[in-house]
């Protein structure tokens, strides 16, 4: 107990499971704590005691399970292993307690286990440090950031009410918040300065990191902005033997630059210190191991198109908005890769697109070629299959958690890779024109090494833990085999011993026998017991026969016995051995893995195009955007083949483009109609272009894109207290500072959350800015049919709506878009398609026919809705001679006629209910009279 609690007083805020024996223990809170969560019985130890420890229990072989819910549920538990047998404990001198240590901590942002982590998904550990411009985020000051100590100096440790020690080179001083992302799960570590707090937002919602390194400070601000999707928050200096960021700012500027120098590189203060924060949690989590660091890059926002939080969210990039499920986003309906390596590059690619026209070429070249080579393509993707995530078993074998049966996916993966090389070797040699795409190179090392010696070592099918052994060819140890040999009985041995006594004994039917009593013996019949040697000892007497033993088979019986042990021990070391050489090349197999990945991306890029008919769009650098039969990724998808119309799209900052095309397209028409699926087609269009994907058009121009602005749907936020108006003019207020004439913005029903000409007037200031003071490539659907006028004042502005079909009332949506505005809105049609009732729609036509009709009368004018409804032409009283109030019964019965006449939708009607309704209301009326 003194064991444990010394432990736990180590890792204070951690779930200790404390292995003893076949269990891992826990004790006091732990146990109280976790009983309920993880469905565990909680008993106690020392039951007799006055005040008994609290104590639950999971078996050790079954710990996957319990941790994954654990860390779901936001816990941090620390790992206490056993470090030495009992017998290895009474062996030593001291007390005999078996020695148990902390062998890793496991946190949300540090998973390993393939069990624990999605496939497809990182699992990013960030670190954050504000910056001179992330005082908002704060209250109060936060102690200055220190710098790497020099050598034989003291590290001072005066603050200031500046956040760094030294002034941030470049950009630092307008700096938000430096951001360093690690997953040490695959190796990938990355920082970035995000230059304003909707940056940073925008950041942490592309990298979706699992836990979030920050001082306590800041913590409420990231709890208010990233609400119920916040990850688990810790100070950066959390864990026990975390080593100071300031001692490891020289490791980083060695990983960001092999010089070493952050000055040369650039790498900002904030921007080191966060990766040093980082690397320093991360470390802390793997005691005594070393993580396997590729190397460290900067993210660059201005080299990529940028999609902040709210436009990833409306656009369905990673997620749906219904239910935030990965089926029916972005991501779902181009994601054709066959491996986890591949499946990550691909999200990574959509969360962060291009902005280097030659890169996104590039890419571009290499899914053409794939297009072209059918029969290729799917032969690459079907070896692809059998390439595991050689990525993150690097990182496993680096850390000594790989397993067994992990070593033989890794040899299985290593070995389908001189196939995929050769595949594309000929088809390089086929292209004579020109050279293959550099993007499809897997390189030249290709590991041939490591998967010799894993072919050479490993069994065919090694178990999944290494405790048991059988996991190394008895062929690749000569000890090993012959300890295994001796191990399973040592029968040559005893074979050549049986044989050489017969001889020298002249016994012919001597035999050497085994039983669980006496275990090896010469067993001899009564009639030879004379000719037995002197040097043998009797054993045991029998009826007919006598057993003995002797020192050569008792030493073979002592060797065989402790042979098992050996070979157990001389396995494992086998395996360990290896496990460090596949950790020697985990820098190699990054490389590799990088390359495999970016071959499995294409492909299931150039599978998409070729399966859903897309195209190979045009880049430019002017700002255009010309799109011919352009469709929706996604719901093309959902509806099939040939059902989804295409629609073209033209738009031109500033005086690019043709003499009809606009910069800011007005679109209305009704619900349901299709307007805001357009825009967003057009959106995730310009997306997959910029990514380097073919696109789903006829054809299509792209002038590259800055940045993608959406503000659609309606939505309020109660975390912050802030009503859907609230949080829509938020929004657009973000999209009015940040845009400029290389955006692309979606506006959808802005100002329909106030009153009616309160949000027109918004509406008609921010299109006039948006044209005006931006310029900027905008589609602003929209019901304020008064916002078409902006087309005869402002030379940049088109109408165009979606045309729909209306016959007898009713009305068919065409989902076309046609230049000019729409006639009107067709709300009421709308709701008799939703199912309200014929009565509300009828009187709904009347309203709507009196605020036309005044509206005609007086423009200027708002009808009062609230007026008395009595003295109105049209709610005049039914009159009829019948029913003047002369014959009650009668006045109610035509009455009861009217308002089932009222009631009924003919177009609904079957010709047999309307038969039944003429009959019934015809003998209502009889049935009055008499």
């Amino acid at each position: 107990m003194r064991q444990y609690l010394d432990i736990k007083r180590r890792y204070p805020d951690a779930i200790v499971m404390f292995r003893m024996g076949d269990f891992y223990e826990l004790f006091f809170e732990d146990a109280v704590t976790v009983g309920p969560v993880l469905d565990i019985a909680v008993t106690t130890r020392d039951k007799k005691a006055e005040d008994p420890v609290p104590m639950a229990g999971v078996p050790y072989h079954a710990i996957g399970g319990y941790l994954r819910t654990l860390v779901e549920r936001g816990y941090k538990v620390a790992i206490a292993e056993q470090m030495e047998s009992p017998e290895e404990a009474r062996k030593r001198k001291g007390p005999k307690i078996v020695r148990r240590e902390v062998v890793r901590v496991v946190t949300p942002g540090a998973l390993l286990d393939e069990e624990h982590l999605r496939g497809g998904e990182p699992n990013y550990l960030v670190a954050l440090i504000p910056g001179p411009k992330g005082a908002a985020m704060v209250d109060g000051e936060l102690p200055a950031l220190p710098s790497a100590p020099a050598p034989g100096k003291p590290k001072s440790r005066k603050k200031s009410k500046a956040l760094t020690s030294a002034k941030p080179k470049g950009e630092g001083e307008g700096m938000a918040a430096a951001l360093a992302a690690l997953d040490i799960s695959s190796s990938e570590f990355v920082v970035m300065a995000c230059g304003r707090l909707e940056d940073l937002r925008a950041e942490l919602a592309r990298l979706a990191p699992r836990e979030i390194l920050a001082p306590e400070a800041v913590h409420e601000w990231l709890r208010s902005e990233l609400g119920p999707d916040c990850p688990a928050l810790a100070p950066g200096a959390s864990l026990a033997g975390a080593a100071d960021p300031a001692s490891l700012l020289p490791r980083v500027g060695h990983l960001f630059d092999e010089s070493g120098s952050r000055q040369q590189t650039g790498l900002r203060d904030e921007e080191a210190y966060a990766a040093a924060t980082a690397l320093a949690y991360a470390e802390a989590t793997q005691p005594g191991q070393t993580l396997l660091l590729h190397r460290l890059r900067r993210h660059e926002p201005a080299r990529h198109l940028v999609l902040d939080e709210t436009s990833l969210r409306n656009l369905e990039v990673f997620r749906t908005l219904r239910d935030a499920k990965r089926r029916g986003s972005l991501l779902w309906a181009i994601d054709h890769t066959r491996t986890s390596m591949g499946a990550r590059m691909l999200r990574a690619w959509l969360g962060a697109p291009l902005l280097d026209i030659a890169a996104i070429r590039a890419r571009q070249d290499g899914v053409e070629v794939l297009i072209a080579e059918a029969r290729l393509r799917a032969e690459l993707q079907s070896r692809l299959k059998d390439v595991r995530d050689v990525v993150r078993l690097a990182a496993r074998a680096r850390l000594g958690t790989i397993s067994p049966r992990e070593l033989g996916a890794l040899r299985t993966s290593l070995g389908a890779v001189p196939e995929l090389a050769e595949r594309l070797s000929e088809l390089g040699s086929r292209r004579t024109d020109r050279e293959l795409p550099a993007v499809l190179d897997l390189g030249k090392d290709l590991l041939r090494d490591v998967y010799k010696l894993l072919d050479d070592t490993l069994v065919d099918d090694p178990p999944a833990v290494a405790r048991d052994g059988g996991m190394i060819r008895s062929s690749a140890d000569e000890v090993l085999a012959e300890q295994r040999e001796l191990a399973s009985g040592g029968r040559d041995k005893l074979a050549a011993i049986e044989a050489r006594e017969r001889e020298a004994t002249d016994i012919p039917k001597l035999r050497i026998k085994h039983n669980n009593v006496f275990g090896y013996f010469l067993e001899v019949s009564k009639a030879h017991v004379k000719k037995v040697p002197k040097n043998w000892v009797r054993k045991q007497t029998l009826v007919n026969a006598e057993r003995y033993v002797t020192d050569e088979l008792a030493k073979l019986e002592a060797k065989i016995l402790d042979a098992q042990t050996i070979a157990l021990q001389r396995e494992q070391a086998l395996f360990e051995s290896v496990r460090a050489k596949v950790s020697d090349a985990g820098e190699r197999l990054v490389v590799l893995g990088d390359a495999l990945a970016r071959l499995d991306v294409l492909a299931g890029l150039a599978e998409v195009a070729e399966a859903y008919d897309y195209v190979r769009p045009e880049l430019a650098e002017e700002p255009v955007l010309d799109i011919n039969e352009g469709r929706h990724v996604v719901v093309e998808r959902m509806l099939g083949a040939g059902r989804f119309v295409p629609n073209d799209t033209e738009l031109a900052a500033g005086t690019h483009g043709s003499v009809d095309a606009a910069r800011l397209w007005v679109v209305t028409g009704p619900n349901m109609g299709g307007k805001s699926t357009i825009m967003r087609q057009v959106a995730l269009i310009a997306i997959l272009a910029h990514v380097g994907s073919f696109v789903p058009a006829a054809a299509a121009r792209v002038g590259l894109i800055d940045r993608v602005f959406t503000r659609v749907g309606a939505a309020d936020d109660l975390g912050r207290g802030e009503s859907t108006f609230m949080v829509e003019m938020r929004e657009t207020a973000q999209i009015v500072a940040q845009a400029s004439p290389r955006s692309l913005v979606l506006l959808d029903e802005i100002g329909r959350g106030t009153a009616t000409f309160d949000g027109l007037a918004l509406a008609w200031a921010i299109t006039e800015h948006l044209h005006d003071q931006v310029g900027c490539r905008t589609m602003f659907a929209t019901h304020y049919h008064e916002l078409c006028g902006l087309e005869a004042r402002l030379a940049g502005v088109r109408n165009v709506h979606v045309a729909v079909h209306e016959h007898r009332g009713k009305i068919v949506f065409l989902h076309r878009v046609e230049q000019g505005a729409a006639g009107r809105s067709y709300g009421i049609q709308v709701g008799r398609l939703a199912g309200l009732p014929a009565r509300l729609l009828r009187r709904a036509q009347r309203i709507l026919e009196r605020l036309e009709a005044q509206e005609r009368a007086a423009p200027s004018a708002q009808l009062d809705l609230f007026a008395p409804r009595a003295g109105s032409e049209d709610e005049a009283p039914v009159t009829n001679p019948a029913t003047d109030g002369s014959d009650p019964e009668r006045a109610h019965a035509v009455r009861e006629v009217v308002d089932a006449l009222e009631a009924c939708d003919p177009d609904t009607l079957s010709p047999r209910d309307a038969h039944s309704l003429l009959y019934r209301l015809v003998d209502t009326l009889v049935d009055s009279r008499t």
